[in-house]
């Protein structure tokens, strides 16, 4: 949870896209405001793709704004939250702005009006929440953010990547792929290094949102000695596996 104040106002907010390539079954943000379920999960299509039920348990009418925002991908897979755009050309709720009371349910509808090109779309649902009686109020006036997980699936999945150069970063050594299907199944599959130390082992499997970099880890450098290597790693998603070749220089 992160509090964040501008003029008096403090937000409670559940970032990022968490569990978005896993599950969840309800996100809420301190304070008493929360949405049900937090995954909606749909094969790709036109028309109303999920709906969820939003809670609020405070005390106080809230006026509620929704829209749809992309994720942003760590290279170790960790998704975060992209604030600064939507997806609400593709798809947004039926009603992107309305007040719930205290105490008080509402149900959101989400509906997808264009398809994107890939195929498939992931992103979060972010509600956000704020008092609409402030006037004459001293002190920190909260304000309430989740962001759910939507998952519109491929009809057909397609997969598709491209593998850089091998790096070494913070002491691992690292192969960074890019997703270009469009389906979230995860990359993993297996590496041979040869050289003046050379080992091989399976690189721990991370799910890719399509277009996104991410790097599967192939080990430590500690240990190795000095001089170049080469790897053969065998990159598998799906039903599809690759062998990606590469070298690299200890100094």
């Amino acid at each position: 949870m992160v509090s964040v104040k501008t003029r008096r106002l403090a937000a409670p907010v559940v970032v990022a896209c968490a569990g978005l390539l896993g599950s969840a079954a309800t996100a809420r943000a301190a304070g008493g405001l929360s949405v049900t379920p937090a995954v909606l999960e749909h094969t790709m299509k036109r028309g109303t793709v999920g709906s969820m039920t939003l809670n609020n348990s405070t005390n106080e009418t809230l006026k509620v704004t929704v829209n749809v925002r992309p994720c942003r991908q760590e290279l170790n897979g960790t998704l975060i939250g992209d604030m600064r755009s939507t997806l609400n050309r593709y798809v947004h709720a039926t009603k992107r702005t309305f007040t719930i009371g205290a105490g008080q349910r509402h149900k959101i509808t989400i509906k997808l009006y264009h398809r994107p090109k890939a195929g498939s779309l992931y992103g979060g649902v972010d509600v956000f929440g704020k008092p609409t009686n402030t006037k004459g109020r001293k002190g920190i006036i909260p304000q309430y953010r989740i962001i759910s997980k939507l998952r519109l699936n491929p009809t057909r999945k397609s997969y598709k990547w491209r593998t850089g150069a091998v790096q070494l970063r913070g002491g691992q050594v690292i192969l960074p792929i890019r997703n270009l299907g469009n389906s979230i199944d995860p990359f993993g599959g297996s590496y041979s290094i040869s050289g003046p130390s050379g080992r091989s082992g399976q690189m721990n499997s991370i799910a890719a949102i399509p277009g996104r970099l991410i790097a599967l880890n192939l080990g430590s450098t500690r240990g190795m000695r000095k001089g170049r290597y080469t790897v053969a790693a065998t990159v598998t998603e799906g039903n599809r596996r690759a062998v990606a070749r590469s070298s690299f220089v200890i100094r």
